[in-house]
């Protein structure tokens, strides 16, 4: 769960991450092609940018072998309700559950992480960014909603973290040949 649960889980410090932190390496989504689970990352060899937000980015289906490079612009965050998306080609998330009328989602495992070591904190910090609190209204974490915040929530969300996470275990064989399909153009 990283540098953010602290003291097996009882304690959670946040980070000050920004939700497109989140998408910097990765972001699962559901193949249009086969609706396994693929990538979408930053197309190798793409020049530098400074936000790696608007980083040019590639759809690769370890599963089925689908390529797609992004041609839109980032959307930020997904959809509203029901409609869990990712940035760059608005496929839909890998890592999405229903939670009574709600939609519990993460782009990839490490924001899965972070989700749950903040869900599953009984304290839960927060550091003031280093303008002195401005920022921190624009942190992940500032922007999550009650629900997700709230104790008598707490087992029913990891459990459905739980779930999400087992969905992944069993995709890990197939994405050996993702390497070759990441240098390979659509």
């Amino acid at each position: 769960m990283g540098s953010a649960a602290i003291n097996g889980g009882e304690r959670f410090r946040d980070q000050q991450l920004w939700i497109g932190d989140f998408t910097a390496d990765e972001v699962l989504v559901r193949c249009p092609r086969c609706e396994r689970c693929a990538k979408v990352v930053v197309v190798p060899g793409a020049p530098p940018t400074e936000k790696i937000l608007f980083a040019p980015r590639r759809l690769v289906c370890g599963r089925c072998g689908h390529t797609q490079d992004a041609r839109k612009s980032v959307q930020p965050a997904p959809a509203p309700l029901g409609n869990a998306r990712d940035p760059f080609l608005q496929l839909p998330l890998w890592l999405q559950a229903d939670f009574d009328e709600h939609v519990l989602w993460a782009y990839n495992e490490r924001h899965l992480d972070y989700l749950e070591a903040y869900v599953a904190a009984r304290l839960r910090e927060q550091q003031l960014p280093p303008d002195g609190g401005g920022l921190r209204l624009m942190t992940m974490l500032a922007a999550l909603p009650s629900w997700l915040k709230a104790a008598k929530n707490r087992d029913r969300i990891l459990r459905r973290i739980g779930r999400m996470r087992a969905t992944l275990r069993p995709l890990a064989p197939d994405d050996r040949s993702v390497e070759g399909k990441l240098r390979s153009s659509h």
